[in-house]
């Protein structure tokens, strides 16, 4: 069985895209095959990963797939091999998407859950890099996933972001009765936690902990922003400064979804 898990917090700038490309990595790294969607127009994931070239060609992309039923299947052929796992790129026709799902296609909300039925691989994870805002884009992220991994920064606008995601939960739960059976956040990633936090940080570090949920912690290390530039996730990338920490956080993190989900390498 595949489980499915969208990256999502509407606020940018929180690490988000960082977290769905290391996670895609640690799992690789535990034997998983993983698919990973950037389902954000702005494409951050797929520069990410080495793929900004695609993002600016003219090609079938996410965006047929979702607005056009008869393309459905096409899911297949946009997929792209990485060195660590299959990535479906975004595409600049995609700034177009958040409209089109609101005014011009049926039932589409669900776009992206219908679209995932047809994939041909059998992957053990899916990861969902969602855009940072409330949209229909993020609705069928969440709606295919029915699980959410929320990434802050230990900062008190985490507090409302965190309020947000659970509002916007509670909505497609009670519109798509039925349809799905619970939204369930798996965890929080607190981003660019310093090796010596200051007392705003210790503080939200401890309202975090507070959580009903399970909350993980990543250090601040520039080999993740380097990684990035060179479109691997940090298992694949080496780097004369301190890496060894921040593999071990996203580690910590597959592990534990892997366990939770019950998934075997």
């Amino acid at each position: 069985m595949t489980e499915v898990i969208a990256i999502s917090n509407q606020a940018g700038g929180v690490g988000k895209t960082t977290t769905a490309i290391n996670l895609s990595g640690a799992l690789n790294e535990l034997g998983h095959e993983v698919l990973l969607i950037d389902a954000d127009p702005q494409g951050t994931a797929t520069e990410g990963v080495g793929f900004r070239d695609l993002y600016n060609k003219k090609i079938p992309s996410l965006h047929q797939v979702m607005v056009d039923p008869s393309r459905t299947d096409e899911i297949n052929d946009i997929i792209q091999e990485h060195p660590e796992f299959d990535v479906i790129p975004s595409n600049k026709a995609m700034d177009a998407l958040k409209d089109m799902l609101l005014t011009q296609v049926a039932n589409s909300e669900m776009r992206l859950k219908i679209a995932l039925n047809e994939l041909d691989k059998d992957y053990s994870f899916i990861i969902i890099d969602c855009p940072p805002d409330l949209s229909q884009i993020l609705d069928n992220a969440l709606l295919a996933a029915e699980n959410v991994l929320i990434p802050v920064e230990p900062t008190r606008r985490s507090i409302r972001a965190i309020e947000k995601m659970n509002e916007e939960i509670d909505y497609l739960e009670s519109s798509f009765p039925g349809q799905i059976d619970q939204i369930q956040i798996q965890g929080i990633v607190v981003n660019s936690v310093e090796g010596n936090p200051n007392n705003d940080t210790k503080e939200m570090l401890e309202f975090f902990s507070d959580a009903p949920y399970p909350v993980f912690e990543v250090p601040d290390r520039v080999a993740i922003r380097r990684a990035w530039n060179n479109g691997v996730s940090i298992f694949q990338h080496e780097d004369p400064a301190k890496i060894d920490d921040a593999r071990d956080a996203y580690l910590r993190i597959a592990e534990q979804l892997a366990a939770e989900m019950e998934v075997t390498a």
